[in-house]
């Protein structure tokens, strides 16, 4: 008779840090979104053309992707906790700071930062998943943050 293979017990912590991490990628991908979504008004009372509002949308990538090289190293050299911790402030500051923006420059400049801030999700999360879940947990911790970024 075959044995199952079980696979081992994961902590409460690496479970709600895991829920946590899914969520944040969930927010992460709705607030990438919301200028997209509010366009056409703010379109309007920012008096953008096609051109600059194209520029906003994108302006976001031009940092959130090579800043995610950065906060992969910083998330090996240094705490990945406050590594998280920076990025979600900076994030959040950014986010709020948008909506009292009156003009093209400084919601671009806020672009950049947002995406600055969004980018330490994915390392920090493997990173975490790495140092807190046994190799046999890791599909699961994956499939979970996907599915954050799916639902975002």
């Amino acid at each position: 008779m075959a044995t199952a293979i079980r696979a081992p017990r994961v902590s409460n912590h690496a479970r709600w840090m895991v829920l946590l991490l899914g969520a944040a990628v969930f927010i992460n991908y709705v607030d990438r979104g919301n200028l997209a979504t509010a366009g056409p008004l703010i379109k309007t009372e920012l008096n953008l053309t096609n051109t600059e509002f194209g520029l906003l949308i994108s302006a976001f990538f031009w940092t959130y992707t090579p800043a995610q090289l950065i906060a992969g190293w910083l998330s090996q050299r240094f705490c990945a906790y406050r590594v998280l911790a920076g990025g979600l402030a900076i994030w959040a500051v950014a986010t709020m700071a948008t909506g009292l923006v009156g003009g093209f420059a400084a919601l671009l400049v806020l672009r950049l930062i947002l995406g600055l801030g969004e980018s330490v999700v994915f390392p920090v999360a493997s990173k975490l998943a790495a140092d807190h879940l046994p190799p046999e947990r890791y599909g699961q911790a994956n499939a979970l943050t996907a599915m954050g970024l799916s639902f975002g």
